[in-house]
C-alpha cells in the first residue's frame, strides 16, 4: 500500500505528463515543519544528515520516515488531507481542510483513473484527502480534454449538513399569516356578528 501511494503521489504531483488542473480546499489550514522537527518527532534525536527520499518520505540518519504518519501524529487526524516534502524550502507541509475538489485531466497516462470515475476518485483520495470521504464525482467529456472531478468532504461536515436538514431551527419568518383574512372587509363584506350567528 505504501509503495502504491508513493508511486501515485509522485506520478501525479511531479510527473510532467500528469496534469492536476486544480486542487481547491475549503477551510484550508496548514502546518509547516522543518526536516529536523519531523525527524525528532519520529524518534531520531541525533541528526547530522537528513535526505529527501521522495515527496512523501524523509531519510533521517538512515531511518525512513513517512510524512503521512508524521502529519497524522501532529494534527491528530484534524481533517487531514495530505502531507508532503517541499524540497525547495526544505520543509514539510501538513494540509487540512473541510472539503477539497480535485480535477484531473484524463490524458493517456491517467486514463486508468477516468475509466471508472468512482474508483479513480477513491484511489486519488488516498494521496490527496486521507481523512475524508468521497462525496461526489463527475466525469466530463469534452472535444479537447476529458476531466475527472473528485469532491471530498470530511465526515464531520457531512454529519453537520444532515443535522441541519433534519433539525432545522424554527424561524418565525417562515410562518406567514395573511392578516388581511381577519379584516372585516375581506370576509365577503359581512359583519363579524353575522358570521358568529351562522
Amino acid at each position: 500500500m505504501k509503495l502504491f501511494l508513493l508511486i501515485l503521489f509522485t506520478f501525479l504531483t511531479f510527473s510532467p505528463r500528469a496534469e492536476i488542473l486544480k486542487f481547491d480546499i475549503t477551510g484550508y489550514k496548514r502546518k509547516v515543519f522543518s526536516y529536523k522537527e519531523v525527524c525528532k518527532e519520529m524518534g531520531v534525536k541525533h541528526l547530522l544528515l537528513v535526505d529527501v527520499i521522495n515527496p512523501i518520505e524523509l531519510d533521517c540518519m538512515g531511518k525512513k520516515v513517512s510524512i503521512k504518519d508524521f502529519c497524522l501524529k501532529k494534527v491528530k487526524k484534524d481533517k487531514f488531507l495530505r502531507g508532503y516534502v517541499n524540497s525547495k524550502f526544505k520543509e514539510v507541509k501538513c494540509e487540512m481542510g473541510d472539503e477539497a475538489v480535485l480535477s484531473l485531466a484524463c490524458n493517456k497516462e491517467d486514463r486508468a483513473f477516468c475509466k471508472d470515475p468512482e474508483k479513480g476518485c477513491k484511489k486519488l483520495l488516498k494521496a490527496y484527502a486521507h481523512s475524508h470521504t468521497l462525496n461526489h464525482y463527475s466525469y466530463i467529456e469534452k472535444d479537447v480534454d476529458e476531466v475527472l472531478n473528485c469532491f471530498y468532504s470530511h465526515p464531520d461536515n457531512l454529519k453537520q449538513v444532515k443535522l441541519e436538514k433534519e433539525y432545522r431551527p424554527y424561524k418565525e419568518e417562515e410562518l406567514v399569516i395573511d392578516k388581511d383574512l381577519f379584516k372585516f372587509d375581506k370576509v365577503q363584506n359581512r359583519p363579524l356578528d353575522s358570521l358568529k350567528s351562522k
